[in-house]
């Protein structure tokens, strides 16, 4: 499946910032992740919309760009699937159908039914003006018969302009058009994309365990808008209604930019009760809240500025004329004369007529304060949620039910079975905005049982723009988040209809919306006295405030007892109303004023409301346990706050080390038990902890929640793993920069950085103390079995590890290195030290530091000598014998000492050079030489001063080759082993350290003493810091003196960091 245009996604909330471009045909996998990176859920499908449109030029469909905006992804998606199998000829006859004046593939759905049409045309795709399809019909097509010198005679371009104009063809950028008479065939237009194409699916939202509130983006002020009055100049009231009416015609016509018809909207949800055409007049200039002179004068009592010219709109101007009718009887017929003809009377009748009068703006006044005229808005979660709700079910003219949407949809209105379904689980906010969506679908576009046709049924663009500007418009009026909507597909909605199919819709949206309005609030009214009666009734109450603190009052013997509350619950102030007399709103308001609570109340609470808010208080008032100081000399301590396990109590401490061997076994228990065939516990054990810690000196905690049965492990891993799973994700990083700045990520990283770099591993050395001291203790406790060196031994881990507790948590993670069994065996440290005089001796008498005698294999400086190679006479060496080297270099053959065998070696004599060996193996062999005469390919390797150099004999003197002596790879991989530790003898050996010798006789073993006295060599061979030749080798000091080395050393270190308290978020 290869890309046939792709489209660009963007989220609304993240407008500014570069969308997302998605090759289409795709697949559901494909979508999703194209959503996460715009950060698309479930959680916020209303933020995606479509933002652009590409195609390489050489597959390019010319389809209208606002077409392409207007649609979504499913439309797309299957229209790239179908477009996908038209030739070159077919795409090119597509997009001429597409540029033709009046084209008939108005929407998407109509394109996509292209493939079972492309005979509907006739495209002659090399014809781009009158001139060429005059020759084509003339000289090419067959249909003129005349004589060929007749034809020269006629002007192609005028001929082409007449068969043009008589089949009514198009000339476009893609060819020449014109239908062919067959009828076009309809297919999918109108009809639900196919299962296969349905490709939007919401990846569910991404939840960060142990993460904080996430705050809600700020959204940015906007400016009022300013008052541009209509200024007219017609002389009298007829041009200026005739002004007046040009100006609605012109603006309904510049309405459907996506800026003017959401203003357009937000007015008529201010002013839903007015005509369409004032509605429109007024948002045209600016109005927000409009009134006539008078009205501003007398029941406002503010006045009009000076200067101010007032807003233009109409208003009702009826006159009354005598008209001569006939006569009617009671019953409404006619009364006729005595010649049956009709009797006629003269009577008064109104002719409704308009005229253009002025009103002026709020913010064209001054004066007194306005009182409080607008409707109660309702915030982001909907305070009067219930009651708005029961009133949405009061005006829904069908039923609503929740239930679970497959594909990602919040809802829809089921047509057949006349109810309206909403996606489970949304949040207040969103369920209200899509139960009022599909309220004016099902108002507007329910099927007529009497019309089969359906044909005074708008088709379905129409029908989204209706319901979606209703939405707007009542969400506008109530107050609740629009930021969301947007209507940039209008402009393609609105393109190509005609002025009185606009208007007529848009009186639908300002009727459907004065209904729906008007209906809410009067079953509001009604709800909200019956809550009124309810609370009157209630012996207690939580009176929720704009400022977030809340009220809870309660009867009393004396009247009302109250107490205010916190944004977090806590208890602020309280006391006792001695006012029984009072109702219970009353008292709640007398007990506001006395606590100088000003803030207005948002929300009554009552019922479950109430409930929840008092175990809410009761819990954030609850006394917590004083938070133990950690001991800053002991290891630290472990708390489970809580927990789904049954294994663990809530407020349970342990040591560190027993915690993270806990942790790792309760996660294995869980995780393999569930994979068991009819497991039905929970998925995971999730379990809230706290580790106290003393760190650099100060007394700090960390707290975090392990999910036991995801594969963390023990505690330590899973702290570790979730720190550098955020430390790397892209989503995090992107929304710590979106939401809070890139300070706050560049702290973010810091603080992951000390947890990976620094508590880690302090938390590790820690549990590597424990585990020693276990082990020492526990061979301790059986006494009997051990000997005295052992004893006197694991007494000096225990002491280790008392000592070293207290220079970790103040900040020294490089501690001593702790005691060695061996330490405590006199007869091993009796060989050990016989056996390294014996080598300082050696050295001595080698005159060499014990450094330079290990270091040379423990053997005295040797004499300088030459060793002499010849290729063995083999098949496999024929190719290399007698070759120049730049001869074997062009063959891609080296000088492999695995060819050759060493035929002579001698002492080198001081001042012999290559020249004067060639010399003597080419003249005067030596007797006891073997081998041919020096010659070609024979090399020569000098061991000088503890170096060996080979030289290759070449056609002209000699060549240097390093190859010759590359080293063996599996001596080096021995080597290097024997590197690591430590023991490095330059042979090829497993031979055991000192430490396992030392080991083995501990455990009562036999050991070799020339395997002793070997690894005695060995170690001192290890690489150890150059000392003086004459220096006097030290005693090394004891444990105890390493640690107070250590504890001075520790206190000349400067002040520890600030404490930083490092959460799981």
């Amino acid at each position: 499946m290869s890309e046939l245009f792709s489209i660009q996604l963007q989220n609304r909330q993240q407008q500014g910032r570069d969308g997302v471009w998605l090759d289409l045909p795709t697949t559901t996998e494909q979508v999703q992740a194209a959503l996460r990176q715009i950060g698309i859920s479930s959680d916020n499908p209303q933020g995606l919309f479509i933002s652009g449109y590409f195609a390489e030029e050489e597959k390019r469909i010319a389809i209208p760009y606002n077409m392409v905006l207007a649609s979504n992804v499913d439309e797309l998606n299957f229209l790239a699937a179908r477009l996908e199998t038209l030739s070159a000829g077919e795409r090119a006859e597509l997009n001429a159908a597409l540029q033709a004046p009046q084209s008939e593939l108005f929407s998407i759905g109509r394109i996509t039914d292209f493939p079972e049409n492309v005979d509907y045309y006739v495209h002659l795709p090399d014809v781009h003006g009158p001139a060429q399809l005059g020759d084509y019909y003339l000289n090419r097509s067959g249909m003129v018969n005349m004589p060929e010198e007749w034809k020269g005679g006629i002007d192609t371009a005028q001929f082409g302009r007449y068969v043009a104009q008589q089949e009514q063809g198009a000339f476009t950028q893609y060819g020449y058009l014109v239908k062919s008479g067959d009828e076009w065939q309809k297919v999918h237009e109108g009809q639900p994309v196919p299962e296969e194409y349905r490709v939007l699916s919401f990846p569910a939202p991404e939840v960060m365990r142990d993460a904080a509130n996430i705050p809600p983006p700020v959204q940015p002020e906007t400016e009022p808008q300013k008052v541009i009055p209509i200024i007219l100049n017609g002389k009298d009231s007829a041009e200026r209604m005739k002004e007046i009416t040009d100006r609605l015609e012109t603006g309904i016509q510049q309405l459907f930019d996506s800026d003017r018809y959401k203003a357009y909207l937000t007015t008529m949800a201010k002013f839903h009760n007015y005509s369409f055409n004032n509605t429109l007049l007024i948002a045209m200039q600016g109005g927000q809240l409009v009134a006539g002179f008078n009205k501003w004068k007398d029941t406002f009592h503010r006045t009009v500025k000076k200067g101010e010219k007032g807003i233009k709109i109409l208003a009702p101007a009826p006159y009354k004329v005598k008209q001569k009718m006939e006569k009617l009887d009671e019953q409404g017929k006619p009364i006729l004369d005595k010649d049956g003809k009709p009797l006629t009377e003269e009577k008064t009748v109104q002719i409704p007529a308009f005229k253009v009068v002025s009103v002026f703006d709020v913010s064209q006044t001054e004066g007194a304060p306005l009182p409080s005229i607008a409707v109660n808005e309702l915030s982001g979660s909907v305070q009067d949620y219930q009651d708005f709700f029961k009133a949405l079910e009061q005006a829904s003219p069908v039923p609503i039910g929740f239930e679970d949407i497959e594909g990602g949809a919040h809802g829809y209105f089921h047509l057949l079975d006349n109810r309206i379904a909403i996606q489970e689980g949304m949040s207040q906010l969103q369920t209200i905005k899509t139960a009022i969506h599909e309220i004016a679908h099902a108002k507007l576009h329910a099927i007529d049982p009497d019309d089969p046709e359906q044909a005074n049924r708008p088709d379905s663009r129409t029908r989204e723009v209706q319901a979606e500007s209703v939405a707007y418009a009542v969400c506008q009026h109530y107050g609740l988040d629009t930021s969301e909507y947007s209507f940039g597909y209008v402009a393609g909605w609105s393109s190509g209809r005609e002025l009185a199919e606009l208007k007529a819709s848009l009186e639908i949206i300002r009727s459907a919306a004065h209904e729906l309005i008007s209906a809410l609030d009067e079953h509001l009214a009604e709800l909200r006295q019956q809550r009124e009666a309810d609370l009157s009734a209630a012996q207690e109450a939580a009176f929720a405030l704009d400022n977030g603190n809340t009220l809870f009052i309660q009867t009393c013997d004396s009247g009302y007892d109250y107490t205010l509350y916190d944004p977090d619950n806590k208890a602020l102030d309280g006391g006792q109303l001695d006012a029984p007399g009072l109702t219970l709103p009353d008292a709640g308001q007398e007990a506001l004023n006395l606590l100088g609570q000003t803030a207005p109340v948002s929300e009554v609470l009552l019922g479950d409301k109430l409930i929840a808010f008092q175990e809410a208080a009761e819990k954030a008032n609850e006394i917590p346990a004083p938070v133990k100081i950690p001991d800053p000399a002991t290891e630290p301590t472990v708390t489970i706050l809580w927990s789904e396990s049954d294994k663990l109590q809530d407020g349970e401490t342990m040591p560190l080390s027993v915690a993270n061997r806990v942790f790792e076994e309760l996660d294995t228990a869980q995780h393999t038990d569930r994979e068991k065939d009819g497991y039905e516990g929970g998925w995971y054990d999730k379990t809230a902890f706290r580790i106290d810690f003393t760190l650099n000196g100060q007394p700090d905690n960390y707290e975090g929640r392990q999910d036991f049965g995801d594969g963390d492990g023990s505690l330590i891993q899973h702290i570790q793993s979730y720190h550098e799973y955020y430390a790397k994700d892209e989503n995090w990083k992107n929304f710590v920069l979106h939401n809070k700045g890139p300070e706050a990520w560049e702290q973010d990283k810091a603080e992951r950085e000390m947890v990976l770099t620094e508590f880690i591993p302090y938390l590790k050395q820690h549990c590597n103390l424990s585990a020693m001291e276990q082990t020492a203790t526990a061979a301790l406790r059986e006494g009997q079995d051990i000997l005295p060196e052992q004893t006197a031994y694991y007494n000096a881990i225990v002491t280790y590890v008392q000592d070293c507790r207290p220079l970790l948590n103040q900040g020294q993670y490089d501690l001593p290195e702790p005691p060695k069994l061996a330490d405590f065996d006199q007869s091993l440290q009796d060989y050990k030290a016989q056996v390294q005089a014996e080598i300082a001796q050696e050295a001595a008498a080698a005159g060499m530091t014990v450094e330079e005698y290990a270091a040379a294999g423990f053997e005295a400086p040797q004499q300088d000598s030459f060793s002499i190679y010849q290729l063995r006479n083999e098949d496999s060496t024929r190719d290399y014998r007698f070759e120049p080297y730049d001869r074997l270099q062009a063959a891609g053959l080296t000088v492999d000492k695995a060819n050759y065998t060493e035929v002579y070696a001698a002492p080198l004599t001081a001042g012999t050079t290559l020249e004067d060996i060639y010399r003597t193996f080419n003249v005067d062999h030596p007797a006891d030489f073997n081998g041919h005469s020096l010659s070609v390919s024979d090399v020569v390797v000098l061991h000088q001063n503890g170096h060996d150099t080979a030289y290759y004999c070449d056609s002209v003197g000699f060549q240097q080759v390093p190859e010759f002596l590359r080293e063996n790879p599996l001596r080096t991989a021995e080597l290097s082993t024997e590197q690591n530790e430590n023991m490095i003898d330059g042979v090829l050996n497993n031979a055991p350290s000192l430490s396992e010798l030392e080991a083995k006789a501990k455990a009562g073993e036999q050991i070799s003493l020339m395997d002793l006295a070997a690894a005695v060599k060995a170690e001192e061979k290890a690489p150890k810091a150059k000392k003086s030749r004459t220096a006097k080798p030290k005693k090394k000091p004891s444990i105890r003196a390493q640690l107070d080395a250590a504890k001075k050393e520790q206190s000349k270190q400067t002040q520890p960091r600030e404490k930083t308290k490092e959460l799981e978020v």
